[in-house]
């Protein structure tokens, strides 16, 4: 399905923050090298994002591992860059290729939200999302938007 965003011109920061405080933030790190950044978005979406993406990492962490979720944002000249790393049990290398299809789940990897929704709304923000994973060690996603 087609959505039209309502984009506006919004801290990305700010909203990222939001977004973490959703959860139980003992178990979430964020840092960011600046205090503010503005990016074109859609406050809404993007929460949605963040916090898919953090449940998503969550729940990729086995029981008997204390999670560790790290929440980065680097602003440079011309791209500003999101990551969301875990340590959890990493992607297989038998699903990686499908993991952003609209219709892929797999709920033993914790990816039941729906990463094809994810890639959507940052398609339509002009961004890219990509990731590396290393089994039983953990996955990192990288959000990066154009400035």
């Amino acid at each position: 399905e087609a959505f039209k965003p309502n984009i506006k011109r919004c801290d990305l920061v700010e909203v990222t923050k939001i977004a973490i405080e959703i959860f139980d933030e003992n178990h979430i790190v964020f840092r960011s090298n600046v205090n503010q950044v503005y990016h074109k978005l859609d406050r809404t979406q993007w929460i949605r994002v963040m916090t898919n993406l953090i449940q998503n990492a969550l729940q990729a962490i086995p029981e008997n591992k204390t999670p560790d979720i790290r929440v980065v944002i680097e602003e440079s000249k011309f791209i500003t860059t999101i990551s969301i790393g875990d340590n959890g049990s990493g992607i297989s290398s038998e699903i990686k290729d499908q993991i952003f299809e609209p219709k892929f789940t797999t709920k033993t990897a914790g990816m039941g939200l729906g990463l094809g929704i994810v890639k959507n709304i940052i398609s339509s923000h002009n961004g890219r999302i990509t990731y590396t994973s290393t089994q039983n060690m953990g996955t990192i996603f990288t959000i990066t938007l154009k400035k």
